[in-house]
């Protein structure tokens, strides 16, 4: 692992790194966007890739900012099938565009809806 992919897995959901490669980071006002692809790892042999879709889920915040994460999932063929497969790398909580931690520190503070991303004061740190 790099210096560079060694620092962003303290910030990135646990073992992000083993499935996916950094593509991207970017600082935009108030939110930092990381675009994660995807490794070339097919999930049963002889599957081919066929593409990625893209999914944005939402994650802790970092230094006062909404953290938004976009992942690149591959999707693969296998011949003589119909239809495309994935790996199966569970990203967010059933049923929200969360990352699964996230979603289940919402779930206990008896929240159920991401509108108030960013205004979660207890995991946002106060300068004194």
């Amino acid at each position: 692992m790099t210096n560079i992919e060694t620092v962003c897995s303290f910030f990135l959901p646990k073992d992000t790194l083993k499935n996916f490669d950094i593509l991207s980071a970017e600082d935009k006002d108030d939110e930092i966007h990381i675009t994660l692809q995807e490794k070339n790892k097919p999930p049963v042999e002889g599957a081919k890739p066929k593409g990625f879709k893209e999914l944005t889920v939402s994650d802790f915040p970092i230094r006062n900012k909404k953290a938004v994460l976009t992942y690149r999932r591959r999707y693969w063929k296998i011949k003589g099938e119909k239809g495309l497969i994935t790996s199966n790398i569970p990203l967010v909580h059933t049923g929200t565009k969360l990352e699964q931690a996230f979603a289940e520190v919402l779930k206990k503070r008896g929240g159920n809806d991401a509108s108030f991303l960013g205004e979660c004061s207890e995991f946002i740190p106060t300068r004194s």
